[in-house]
């Protein structure tokens, strides 16, 4: 139950019946057994019910009608008159300021959401239905008083135009291609999930750390999520791309201190720049175990990711078990995408090829290995092509295999520095 003060409780009541604004904010927060006093809840139960008929508020007539024709025998009517005539005549101070009542009551709801999902989970996990668990848990932590029923095709074009042209106020996070970049309009956008598609050896993760350094020098926040390689060998290889050190150097005792004052001064560069990266088996982390992380970044580093790249799809595990291959490799790019709509965020994935894209000269969805639906959940992907004379002169091809927001199925000639990591767009003679 509330732990308020009565006049707290009844200024509540007293909003949800005669506010509309304010009933619809917490109709879904509240319970009726919160209520300290019975009285309380029936009169809740009742405006609930009157609304979900009528769609509007009901006033006190027919509240005292209603009570009259479904209480007990053993209850008076005069209780809930009183009550109600209490009620509204409370001292206009106890119901000013509606945002405080909203603003208790979520906060209540919340702790109420949450010990609720432990209680629930103690069974859950003695029976070892740990993926239950999780979603019990997770829908706690998104208990809220938010309400966006989505856009009014009519009534918000104004708004809809504005912001579609405003593009000042629109957040891009750029490729490291700027031709990429220009088809987008800027560069990708929140909430969207990006692919690099390659064979093996090409370089996929090569691309991901590429990623991760420009998206800091944007001064991005960045989550580095590696499943294969560890992360003394991810932040190697950005050490490299960073301080345009070569990677045979790195391992002399003599460049440490080069090395360092290269990572301080690109720190001093871009300030805003900061990142993370956390390795986990191959095949044991879900989207639920980065959602985990995400928590823990949040609440012991204040760290809250605006792009994050999972090195890669394949070596994760769908949060549902028991599917084929190709049914797991799209839940996990569709929950990928859910997990980037939730928490507002770009991520970056890298995806293989069939063994038929080391004899084509251009990779499109056709040699996608194992799961042609991955590619139907992504926002961006984009296939890296190489023949070994390209290879071995330092060149590479990027080809728009999808873009929802821009032009797709175009190549951009690229350079590859091997030896500090590096990637750009151009070719290597053009230096």
């Amino acid at each position: 139950m509330y732990q308020f003060s009565d006049n707290i409780q009844r200024g509540i009541i007293y909003l949800l019946k005669s506010n509309k604004d304010f009933y619809l904010q917490i109709v879904n927060l509240v319970k009726p057994e919160y209520f300290e006093f019975p009285v309380h809840g029936k009169i809740f139960c009742v405006v609930r019910d009157y609304y979900e008929k009528y769609k509007k508020l009901p006033n006190d007539d027919f509240i005292e009608q209603e009570i009259k024709s479904s209480k007990s025998e053993t209850e008076s009517i005069f209780d809930y008159v009183d009550e109600l005539e209490y009620i509204n005549k409370l001292d206009a101070s106890a119901i000013d300021g509606e945002d405080y009542f909203l603003d208790i009551i979520e906060k209540f709801a919340k702790k109420e959401a949450m010990k609720d999902a432990i209680k629930q989970s103690l069974l859950l996990v003695k029976e070892d239905r740990m993926e239950e668990t999780e979603a019990l848990i997770r829908k706690a932590l998104t208990v809220g008083r938010t309400v966006d029923i989505g856009q009014q095709y009519f009534t918000d074009f104004n708004s809809r135009w504005e912001r579609i042209f405003n593009k000042k106020d629109t957040v891009k996070y750029r490729t490291i291609l700027p031709s990429l970049n220009n088809s987008l309009e800027g560069g990708l956008g929140q909430k969207e999930l990006a692919m690099v598609i390659a064979p093996p050896g090409v370089g996929k993760s090569l691309w991901l750390a590429n990623q991760a350094v420009h998206s800091m020098v944007e001064g991005r926040k960045v989550l580095y999520i590696s499943l294969e390689m560890s992360e003394d060998k991810i932040a190697q290889r950005i050490d490299s791309i960073a301080t345009l050190i070569p990677q045979s150097q790195l391992k002399e005792a003599s460049v440490q201190l080069k090395v360092s004052e290269r990572l301080e001064l690109f720190q001093s560069n871009f300030p805003s720049g900061k990142l993370i990266i956390k390795e986990f088996p191959t095949g044991s982390a879900t989207v639920n175990s980065i959602r985990s992380l995400l928590v823990q970044l949040k609440n012991y580093e204040d760290f809250v990711p605006e792009v994050l790249i999972i090195d890669y799809l394949e070596l994760m595990r769908p949060v549902r078990e028991n599917q084929h291959e190709y049914q797991a490799q799209q839940r996990i790019a569709e929950e990928l995408r859910g997990l980037a709509m939730e928490r507002n965020l770009l991520v970056w994935t890298a995806t293989q090829t069939n063994r038929q894209a080391r004899s084509v000269k251009i990779i499109t969805d056709a040699e996608l290995g194992d799961s042609y639906g991955k590619i139907r959940t992504c926002d961006f992907a984009v296939s890296l092509n190489q023949s070994e004379e390209e290879f071995d002169a330092g060149q590479m091809r990027a080809f728009v295999v999808k873009s929802r927001n821009g032009r797709p199925r175009f190549s951009v000639p690229m350079k590859v520095d091997y030896n500090i990591l590096k990637m750009a767009e151009g070719v290597p003679h053009e230096e």
